[in-house]
Parts: structure tokens; sequence; C-alpha cells
């Protein structure tokens, strides 16, 4: 638990800075750049190691970063590298992105279809998640055949479900209903 807190509170400070300077985008490359760094595998063993000294650990991520990233990143990354947080930078990349993304009224929507839809298709149902939760909607599509048709979305906790296979199991338990 203390790694969603951390990266919350983390997330928190960094969005306050980002905000002030109008500097999300440039932030967001900064933290996948952090993130990416973090996660491969010989940094991130030694990043955990207990026995290099934590100034070692801080001279090594200055020299992966430092050409890399604005100087309030670095200073971040350093942060974390000091409290010993650096598993949670991929967690507060997210919740620094869900903060965005509230602050730019954009909603993510994971929609999936039976079939890879057309652009036009797209641009329309994108059209009607828009009109519908009355935000900016970022599509993330994924295609399923076992919907048969149609699509099923999720924006958040709302979930519409226009899928045939959804149709064909309440239009069973329609029938079954009515045999009893």
């Amino acid at each position: 638990m203390l790694r969603g807190t951390a990266a919350r509170r983390y997330a928190e400070g960094t969005f306050a800075i980002a905000r002030e300077a109008n500097s999300y985008d440039r932030w967001l490359t900064d933290l996948d750049t952090i993130v990416s760094a973090f996660t491969q595998p010989m940094l991130a063993r030694y990043l955990t190691d207990p026995k290099p000294a934590v100034a070692q650990k801080e001279t090594v991520v200055r020299q992966v970063l430092e050409p890399r990233v604005n100087k309030l990143a670095l200073n971040l990354a350093l942060l974390l590298v000091r409290r010993a947080h650096t598993s949670s930078a991929a967690a507060l990349r997210r919740e620094f992105l869900a903060m965005v993304h509230e602050a730019r009224n954009v909603a993510v929507a994971e929609v999936t279809t039976a079939v890879p839809l057309e652009a036009a298709q797209t641009a329309s149902l994108k059209e009607r998640l828009e009109r519908l939760t009355s935000k900016t909607i970022e599509l993330n599509m994924r295609v399923d055949a076992s919907i048969i048709g149609g699509f099923v979305a999720r924006v958040g906790d709302v979930l519409i479900d226009g899928s045939i296979t959804s149709r064909l199991a309440a239009l069973r338990q329609h029938m079954l209903a009515g045999q009893a």
C-alpha cells in the first residue's frame, strides 16, 4: 500500500509544479524517460540492492538521466532514489497522467470491436462517446472476434455493451423467462 500512497504523493507534487509552469507534456515525457530507466533490469537491480551507498546510486542515476530530462525531473528521480521509491516510478507516472487527464477534461475509452473499424467509424464512435461523457475521449482500440459484432466500451467506471454477444444473451434470458 505504501507504494501506491507514495506514488500518489509524488504525483501530486509533480502535478503542482507542472501546472504552475504549464508543462504537462514535458513532464509526461520526462516521467516516461525515468520509468524506462528505472525499469531497465540492470539498473533496477542496482537501485534495489542495499549494498551500494545512496550517493553511488545517485551518481549513476545522474549519469543516466541528466542529459535526457529537465533539472526538476532529475531532482524527482534523485529523491526517489534517496527514499528507496524507484519502484514507484511507473505508478507515479500513471497517477500523474490521470491528474493531467482530469485537468484537461480527457477520458480514456477502452473499446473492443469484433473487427477493426474504419477511420470514419472510429471518428463516429469517438464523437458519440464524447457527447455521452462531455469529455474529450482518447480511444484505446482492441479487436476481439468473440463479441461477434457491435462494440464494448469502458470509460472510467461506465461500461457500454453494444455487442451482439450481450444482445444474444439478453434475448436468451428473455426467452427462458417466458418459458417459466
